[in-house]
């Protein structure tokens, strides 16, 4: 069974390989590998936690963020690919990373820097991990139903990071049954963003029609 990082990274590699199509046809090599960077949260409680709770002594839960990192390989395959072999080399992989501890190692490793040689060696570590990765992606989880402040209703929420050494940056956010994808880019690496962002659109577009056409396929048998 596929879920939404499933389908979301199926998504983001075939709108990377739609997009390098338009900008160098016939250039790439079959396969070339682009590495993505993922924040995990490693928390034993997902999600928001109780703030009453949070203050008691003996909570067991800490403040703060407590994330790991994962390296997400995705490889460019020309047009013509079917649309949910995406999805299914995406599952496949996370699949496999999710039986991994590169998520706690990550943190471990990121925690005893910090603790042992200072802010400036632990930002200096996540900047060359950084540095040699392609894009940042992250899945929020927002409120499930609308919400208000000051009598004024939310229409949507925004989530974003600046100052990455990245070319690409994409954030999924849910609110209120409603999830948007949104993407900040490097102008002199990815100079039309709005081209990149309607590969993705037609890459869901596409992926949405084949699974009901395989659908129907298996109703009728």
């Amino acid at each position: 069974m596929q879920t939404i990082n499933d389908v979301l990274f199926g998504v983001v590699s075939s709108g990377l390989s739609r997009y390098l199509d338009h900008r160098s046809p016939n250039a790439l090599p079959e396969g070339l590998r682009i590495t993505g960077l993922a924040m995990v949260n490693i928390r034993r409680q997902p999600g928001l936690q109780d703030l009453s709770n949070l203050m008691k002594s003996n909570s067991g839960t800490r403040w703060g963020n407590k994330f790991g990192m994962l390296l997400l390989p995705t490889y460019y395959h020309k047009g013509g690919d079917d649309p949910l072999s995406y999805v299914k080399r995406a599952k496949k992989m996370i699949d496999s990373k999710k039986l991994t501890l590169e998520g706690h190692f990550s943190y471990k490793i990121g925690n005893l820097v910090m603790s042992w040689f200072g802010a400036k060696v632990a930002c200096l570590l996540n900047y060359r991990i950084v540095c040699n990765t392609t894009f940042t992606i992250s899945n929020i989880v927002g409120p499930t139903e609308k919400i208000t402040l000051a009598d004024n209703p939310v229409a949507y929420l925004r989530a974003n990071t600046s100052s990455l050494p990245h070319a690409l940056t994409m954030h999924m956010m849910s609110y209120a049954g409603r999830a948007d994808m949104q993407i900040l880019v490097a102008k002199d690496i990815i100079p039309d963003p709005e081209l990149l962002a309607k590969c993705f659109q037609d890459s869901l577009l596409e992926m949405k029609e084949a699974a009901l056409t395989s659908k129907k396929t298996l109703k009728d048998n």
